[in-house]
């Protein structure tokens, strides 16, 4: 990649094996200077798949998306990295090429960029978001902006760009579970971080992901809680994540 930064990607593993090979071929590699697979305990052919990738592939005994998270984010940054580009192996595949649009970002050294559905809703309707989803994540990122005051259209969204920054955050306030996604939203913007965003497509095809009903439900509630936190830390009632 031609930058003064040197951008990793970061592959998820949980139980995906039948698709992360897929999933490691959309990769544009030339972007990266390097691509690594972190996973969390998967009991399938994953870790098998992954070393057959030729990528350096990272364990943790903690399972859950958080830990997955947090366990490569931490790697990374150790390795030399300046930018960690997050990509599932799993279900909704976000199509990693959004890291072309991004580079002028990464270029004027931003903290945060994501990747938005939102910024061609016709585009992404087209490409068959399940229609509660879709409707759901719009109320839930009005609401966000609102709050959030962050220069995004998408607050729930699988593609993202993680500056330096994030390597000053506390981890283990984080959660080992999905709300982490929402967290590291809500930790940019109390620390006040330079973030934007990029269009991004999700193929929906191969959409393998286990949020049921109760489980999105759940994460609703509990990302209403960490909004609730991040202002009762604006009058300092609360630290939590935001201690940093």
């Amino acid at each position: 990649m031609n930058s003064l930064n040197k951008v990793y990607a970061m592959i998820l593993s949980h139980n995906c094996g039948h698709l992360l090979e897929k999933a490691y071929k959309k990769i544009p590699l030339n972007e990266f200077d390097k691509i690594f697979i972190t996973d969390d305990g998967s009991v399938d052919n994953s870790i098998e798949i992954a070393n057959s990738l030729g990528v350096e592939v990272i364990t943790s005994n903690k399972s859950g998306y958080g830990a997955n998270v947090k366990n490569g984010l931490r790697w990374g940054f150790a390795d030399g990295a300046d930018y960690i580009v997050e990509i599932h192996g799993d279900g909704a595949q976000f199509n990693p090429n959004a890291i072309i649009p991004a580079k002028k970002f990464i270029d004027q050294n931003f903290d945060f960029i994501i990747g938005s559905r939102f910024i061609n809703v016709e585009k992404t309707l087209e490409l068959g978001i399940p229609k509660p989803r879709y409707y759901a994540n719009i109320l839930l990122s009005k609401i966000d902006k609102w709050i959030l005051q962050l220069p995004f259209t998408e607050f729930h969204t699988g593609f993202r760009i993680y500056g330096k920054k994030f390597q000053e955050m506390e981890y283990d306030y984080f959660s080992d579970n999905y709300l982490l996604s929402f967290e590291v939203i809500a930790y940019a913007s109390f620390k006040k971080f330079k973030c934007s965003e990029v269009p991004v497509e999700c193929d929906y095809i191969d959409d393998h992901t286990s949020h049921s009903y109760v489980g999105a439900s759940i994460y609703a509630i509990n990302h209403f809680f960490t909004l609730i936190k991040f202002l009762l830390t604006k009058i300092n009632v609360y630290l939590g994540i935001f201690r940093n």
